[in-house]
């Protein structure tokens, strides 16, 4: 009898064989696992001497112990050795105490650009401009858009950035009522990007 049609005939049972085996494994991994079995088996030298000796469920059940439990196995390689070595990544990492001090500061300053906007018409003036510098991130484009030479709103914007880091100083230490208007309106790229020529 040939390999491939002992295995045709004896397919659910061979599956009926290893399934103990393998019920550990999620689905995709025990079908994977168990074709990989039996492709090894086929092209095992002595396979259809094991099928003429009655041997044949000894020998996968053995293949398959071993695929599935053997470090060094093709199957521990494929299916399993990442996954341990995840596992151990994410328990190696130690935590880490959140640093407040970072948040704070971002809070005051963003509560130093909405006093600002709250303020007489020039200090207004100067956060739209920052806003729209930051949100656009091209003197250019402000400058088409508010039909304003592109110099006087660099300069506007450095003088703005100067009132702002000046507040911001002033202020870092005291406690400010939290004000959301102008966080609505920032994108926080203006921590990244602040005081940038």
């Amino acid at each position: 009898m040939m390999i491939g049609e002992w295995i045709n005939e004896n397919y659910d049972t061979i599956k009926g064989w290893l399934h103990n085996i393998i019920k550990d494994e999620n689905q995709s991994v025990q079908d994977d696992l168990f074709h990989d079995i039996l492709l090894a088996f086929m092209e095992h030298p002595r396979a259809e001497e094991i099928i003429e000796n009655g041997e044949a469920r000894w020998f996968l059940v053995r293949m398959t112990i071993n695929q599935s439990r053997s470090s060094t196995s093709k199957h521990f390689k494929i299916y399993k050795k990442y996954n341990y070595e995840f596992i151990d990544n994410i328990t190696e990492v130690e935590e880490e105490e959140y640093d407040i001090k970072e948040d704070i500061e971002i809070e005051t300053l963003l509560n130093c650009l909405d006093e600002m906007y709250k303020g007489n018409n020039r200090e207004r003036y100067y956060a739209m401009i920052i806003l729209l510098y930051i949100t656009l991130q091209n003197f250019s484009e402000v400058s088409r858009r508010l039909n304003i030479p592109r110099s006087t709103i660099s300069i506007n914007y450095k003088e703005g950035i100067q009132i702002l880091k000046d507040k911001f100083l002033n202020q870092r230490n005291n406690n400010i009522e939290k004000d959301n208007k102008t966080i609505k309106i920032l994108n926080t790229q203006i921590l990244k990007d602040y005081g940038k020529s």
